[in-house]
């Protein structure tokens, strides 16, 4: 259906490009005429990649696309850690030779689950922002709503952590939330919010079940819960998962065509909604033996050939940026 909206979309600007000269006069005068303002243009979205491992940052599909904004995962104490600062100054390295424009999500440190008290906290986010300067978007903890996450039951952490990060990086763009689309959302966001001192701007989201159920679901009531723009940090097409335990337990192959329709699907969801300021499509390659893999989204398969998602996100970038829509 998509291609078949889309070569309508063609005939009409082709036929559009083409009016008669007795038109082009009335239109020409209608537009002297009109008194009323034009509707402003939709906001362009960014679109990026979030991947783990930096060796995607030399692949020549990666360049393609000229989508530099990229998003990392990293612990909340990772400047203190030596593993974990090794960790992420390697791909820190690499994002800054290939020019990546880098968001930083935080989770939990290596060494524990355990959350975090405000001050070790603030401690452990200031090393990072002395340590990368530059880094100017954070996303202050991962999947916060989730029900095996420690902030899964502790909005309240999780708000004090975001406004920790507020206040201490008062000229970057740091976002609420990082909710997945799950049932808990509305009700968690609520609670959330009680405990925030600082204003957001921004809110994120995992909207996973709206790309692979073909929905909005998840976007809908994110936005009826929250004020300001909304980033998706982490979503894409699944080809294939099998995670968790017990009544968490998600196991299904979905296949790569179905993985290019998701990723698809979720990047039309910001032309619907434009308060979608930044999509970031999870992830780049996947893993070594995919068929055993507890999780498989990658734009690329395990021997870095394109799949069909990595055509439809790059073929939608082209067509987006175009009309001016994406950046």
């Amino acid at each position: 259906m998509g291609s078949r909206m889309l070569k309508r979309t063609r005939s009409l600007a082709r036929r559009g490009r083409r009016p008669a000269p007795a038109l082009s006069a009335a239109i020409a005068a209608a537009a002297l005429l009109c008194l009323a303002p034009a509707a402003p243009a939709q906001a362009k979205v960014t679109v990026g990649v979030s991947q783990q491992t930096p060796g995607f940052f030399k692949s020549p599909q990666w360049r393609a696309l000229r989508a530099p904004a990229v998003r990392y995962v990293t612990p909340y104490d990772s400047a203190l850690q030596p593993a974990a600062r090794a960790a992420l100054d390697q791909w820190m390295a690499a994002g800054a030779s290939a020019h990546a424009d880098v968001t930083l999500a935080l989770t939990s440190s290596q060494l524990t689950r355990t959350l975090p008290t405000r001050g070790q906290y603030r401690v452990a986010f200031l090393a990072l922002r002395a340590r990368y300067p530059r880094v100017r978007r954070w996303v202050p903890w991962n999947e916060t709503n989730h029900p095996t996450a420690p902030t899964g039951r502790h909005p309240d952490r999780a708000a004090a952590f975001f406004n920790i990060a507020a206040r201490n990086c008062a000229h970057c763009q740091v976002a609420a939330g990082d909710v997945l689309d799950i049932s808990n959302l509305r009700s968690w966001v609520r609670r959330y919010r009680r405990h925030l001192t600082v204003r957001p701007k921004f809110w994120s989201m995992h909207n996973y079940h709206d790309a692979n159920g073909l929905t909005a679901k998840g976007v809908r009531a994110m936005l009826g819960v929250v004020k300001g723009r909304i980033w998706l940090t982490e979503a894409g097409g699944l080809v294939r998962i099998n995670v968790g335990s017990g009544r968490y337990k998600v196991k299904r192959n979905y296949g790569t065509r179905h993985a290019a329709l998701a990723t698809r699907h979720l990047l039309d969801l910001s032309r619907r909604f434009k308060r979608i300021e930044r999509i970031y499509v999870y992830n780049w390659n996947a893993p070594a033996n995919p068929r055993t893999a507890t999780w498989d989204s990658g734009l690329v398969d395990q021997r870095l050939r394109p799949r069909p998602a990595y055509w439809a996100l790059r073929s939608w970038l082209e067509h987006a940026r175009r009309r001016h829509l994406a950046r």
